[in-house]
This record gives structure tokens, sequence and C-alpha cells, in this order.
């Protein structure tokens, strides 16, 4: 009989402690101390989603791909500001709360809990608690809050949880980065799995209902990690990197996750009318987190797939054993009827978090932000404190030190605003010092790289999260 699993020693552990360290308070305060002017034309809700773990892990953690899911709100209206923080209560997050400690075990040391201890319906995953704290969208009037396959919790625009929800049976899991088509309306989605079919992909029509039910992905072989996606408006583009599951190995003590170079890198590129196979291109491995957005240039045989994202080396969290991971921001150029792939390496740079303008997902746009490191001694991996803007019509970037650490940096327009760059840059940020207070800035984009033109005081501190949104009023 094995050993029980102890509890993780969350001092000893860098994405448990400092300025990852959860916090265990759910507040809510109104009228904020602001440092500078708010701007009134700025009004709705910046919620963002990250691992905040309710009780000690056991046996190990893994992050970013564990935690009980919290979400931060920063709500914005009349040039005042409220803050609030609530747990996504999922029912696995239930049946620890009523047993007083963490039932299930990390994902590198899975522990088979007594079913009974987790009520008529618990959550799919089991043995593993896969818990939505990486995202949170709103389609159709839900707010969805998402994990890496399992459906989604639904929550309040307050950030009640409401409870899982499957589209009505029609979804039993989705991705934690499905994209929103800003001219059809349409949530495009994939999710990828440990047995057949291994990777699939759907639609929910603007009105909330499935229009495209989960369809396989023809000549996927074994389980792949596959984080994020793209894109355009004729296509889906999938890159499914040599991150390959083996559940085989984990149950018997190995790894669950394998860096294979060896099998390249092989990107799908499927129509979104579901007609034809998809076609395959095949290059040397690396590995993407996230894509800042994809769209198209050209027509018929000379259409051509253009995608901006921080292109890795190797997978590096959650493997054991890798090669040092390198990294740069990255444009590909995708010729899906000659099967090319062709890589500029826009700057050697590693940074992460790339996003555009929401308003331009699957279309043309000019201007991507990411977050990138000074290298300074303070940071820990994972952590960033600068936000750099690449200008891909000029090559050219800009950067603004946040003297702090940055999480995701999303773009709002002001309202009425048709021009890519006529808004606002939103983002909470963390001190560097051992108060780790926190504070929420908005940059005027037009004038970016200026200073913040608001600082917004943040009355607890927000540990470091993953990732957000800004929701204007319907």
């Amino acid at each position: 009989m094995s050993k029980p699993l102890q509890t993780v020693d969350q001092a000893t552990v860098a994405e448990l402690s400092g300025r990852f360290e959860p916090i265990g308070t759910e507040i809510d305060t109104a009228d904020l101390s602001v440092e500078g002017e708010l701007p009134r034309d700025l009004v709705g809700a910046y919620l963002r989603n990250g691992p905040n773990p309710r009780f000690a892990p056991l046996g190990s953690y893994t992050y970013p791909l564990e935690g009980d899911a919290m979400i931060h709100g920063l709500w914005l209206e009349g040039g005042r500001a409220r803050y609030a923080n609530r747990w996504v209560r999922t029912r696995g997050m239930a049946a620890e709360q009523r047993a007083g400690r963490a039932l299930f075990g990390g994902l590198l040391t899975p522990a088979f809990v007594d079913m009974e201890l987790l009520g008529p319906d618990p959550d799919p995953g089991w043995p593993f608690r896969l818990d939505p704290f990486i995202h949170v969208v709103r389609h159709a009037g839900r707010y969805l809050a998402l994990a890496e396959g399992p459906p989604p919790y639904e929550i309040t625009a307050e950030l009640a949880t409401v409870g899982r929800y499957d589209f009505a049976g029609a979804i039993p899991g989705m991705c934690a980065h499905p994209k929103i088509d800003p001219v059809t309306g349409e949530m495009v989605l994939f999710r990828y799995d440990v047995e057949e079919p291994y990777l699939t992909w759907a639609v929910v029509g603007a009105g909330g209902v499935v229009t495209r039910p989960p369809t396989p992905v023809e000549g996927v072989d074994r389980g792949y990690m596959i984080h994020d996606f793209a894109i355009t408006e004729h296509f889906v583009v999938l890159v499914i990197g040599p991150g390959v599951i083996d559940v085989d190995a984990m149950l018997g003590g190995g790894d669950a996750l394998k860096w294979q170079p060896e099998l390249g890198t092989r990107i799908a590129v499927i129509n979104r009318d579901g007609t034809g196979r998809p076609r395959w291109i095949e290059t040397e491995a690396f590995w993407v987190w996230h894509f800042a957005n994809a769209y198209e240039t050209g027509e018929g045989i000379d259409r051509r797939i253009v995608v901006d994202f921080p292109w890795w080396s190797a997978l590096g969290f959650a493997v054991k054993g890798t090669v040092p991971v390198t990294g740069c921001f990255a444009r590909a150029t995708i010729d899906p009827e000659r099967g090319r792939f062709d890589l500029d390496r826009v700057e050697e740079r590693g940074t992460e978090f790339p996003r555009v303008d929401d308003r331009l997902v699957g279309r043309p746009h000019r201007h991507v932000t990411v977050v990138g490191s000074s290298r300074r001694a303070e940071l820990v991996r994972g952590e960033h404190d600068q936000l750099v803007r690449y200008d891909m019509g000029s090559g050219t970037c800009q950067v603004f030190d946040c003297r702090a650490v940055v999480g995701e940096v999303v773009f709002a327009p002001r309202e009425g605003a048709t021009e890519e760059l006529d808004g606002y840059y939103l983002a909470f940020v963390t001190s560097l010092d051992a108060d780790r207070s926190a504070r929420f800035m908005i940059w005027d984009a037009t004038q970016f790289p200026e200073p913040p033109i608001a600082e917004v005081s943040i009355p607890q501190r927000v540990p470091n999260g993953l990732h957000g949104n800004w929701f204007p009023p319907r």
C-alpha cells in the first residue's frame, strides 16, 4: 500500500509563496483610492482569473495547471472604482471544504479519492481536480470561468458561482482559450483528451446555441497538451507541439507530460465551414502557450495565414529534465496550399500573455502587447515587470518598465472608438517589496509608453494570476 500523500510546504514552492502566495479572504470595497484620474469614458468591469489553492496541496503543485479558481474584479464607472474577489465554488472545492483539507493529489502525484467524499455529482476529471482558474469570458450573456478541458463554471457579473455549464450537454468540455469572432459573434473552441477522439473542435453561435458539435480532428493519434489556438475569418489553426500526455506513465509514478522533440510540431489548418479535411504542415519542434492573433492575406491558392505569438524552444513548465528553454516574439506565415511554415523571429525576447484589440480577433491587426522581463533579481520564474508593445507594421517595439510585477494586459476601447489604439491598457500589478501591495494600472494606449494615467490602490494582495478580460456594459 502506498504511503498517504503529505501536504506541500508552501514556503518552499515559488508558485505558492511570495507574490504567488494564495489569499484566504473575499472582500468587496468601493470608492478606492486613485492616483491620477480615472477616465470618465471607461465604464465596465475587468475580471481576472487565477489559481488560489484553498488548502495546502497534497503531494505536489504544478503551476500553472493546478489550484482553486479565484476571480478578481475591478469595476469602473463615473470616475470611481470598486474591487471584489470571489472563489469559483466548484463541487471539488465544496468536497474539500466539507473535509477541511485537500482531498486530491497534484497532477504529478495523483490520489485516488474516495468517491463517497465527493458527493453524488462530482466534477469530471477524477482522480484529479481540473478547476476553472485559467480564464474568464463572456458569451451570449453568460460569464464563464474556464479550465483546461472540463466544462466551464458559470458565474454572475458580480462573481457569484452559478454552477457547472456544459451547453445543455452539447459541450462536455472545452479549452481555456476559446475565440469569439467579433464579426459573427461565434465562439470557436477546441478540446484535447487522453483518449479518442484526442482532439475536437466546436462552435457555439452568437446566441449561445451549439452550431457545430465537437468534431474530431483527423490525424491526431495520441494525447497532446494544447493550451491555445487561433482563428481567422475562414480557418481554425491548431498548433500541436510535442508535449505528449502519458497517462500510463503517470499512474505508474512516472512523468505525466513529456517533451518529445523528435515528433516535431504539426499545424492543422481546418476550414471553419467544416468542409474538407485538415491540412497538415510539419516543422521542427517548438512550443506555444498563447497566440496574439491570426489573419489571412491573399486569395485562392495565394492565401496565407499570418500568426503572431511568443515562440518557445520547448515546453518548460510541468516537464522534468527539459533542456534550457529560449524564447522570442515571432510572426509565422502559413501557406496551407503548399504546406509551408515560415517563421520570422521579430525580437529575441522571452515574452508572454500576448493580446490585441479583441475587436480584431481573426482579422488584420497592427499592434500586439505582451509582458516581458527586465531580469531584475527580485523576479522569479513566471513573473514579468515590463509592458511591451510591438508595432508589426514598422517592426518596432516600445517598453514601459512597471518596476513591479505586471499581469496580462488587456485593451479596453473608448466608447464609440473605431481605431485600434483608441482606448486603454489595463492590468493588475504587484510591488516588488515585502509589502506586495497591489494596484490596478490604466494607460492611455494612444500615449504609450508614457506612464499610466491612473493607478487604483487595491485593499488587499492580488496574487499573480493568469487571464482576464474587459467587459463593457452590454
